[in-house]
């Protein structure tokens, strides 16, 4: 029984995946896919039960991800993984992990630009 409770200590289980095409409405494909990103936000539950910081905010996870690309407009492709990890026998931390595409307007050529690389 004792290595089974070693077993829990900062173990880690997957609970929820969610899988969305993108977070806002994309109405054209005039978009360039910048790079891809991670962000997260955790949550500690004493005794896996009694929340002593605030919920897990999947848009601070969002806009984490947006933070790391000025010229990113919105996500695609994201996906958001919730798990717990179980710190016996203090409590449960719940982790909001979002993984996304980030995706901005293609670059417009300029004519007077072009001219003067040549």
């Amino acid at each position: 029984m004792g290595f089974h409770l070693l077993g829990c200590i900062g173990s880690h289980v997957p609970k929820e995946i969610h899988l969305y095409d993108s977070a806002t409405v994309v109405r054209s494909t005039d978009y360039k896919i910048l790079g891809k990103g991670t962000g997260q936000d955790s949550a500690f539950f004493l005794l896996g039960m009694f929340p002593v910081t605030k919920a897990p905010n999947v848009e601070l996870a969002m806009s984490q991800i947006l933070e790391k690309y000025p010229t990113g407009k919105t996500l695609i492709n994201i996906k958001i993984q919730r798990e717990d990890k179980a710190y016996f026998p203090l409590g449960l931390v719940t982790v909001v992990i979002v993984t996304a595409d980030v995706v901005g307007q293609l670059e417009e050529v300029n004519p007077t630009t072009q001219k003067e690389s040549k």
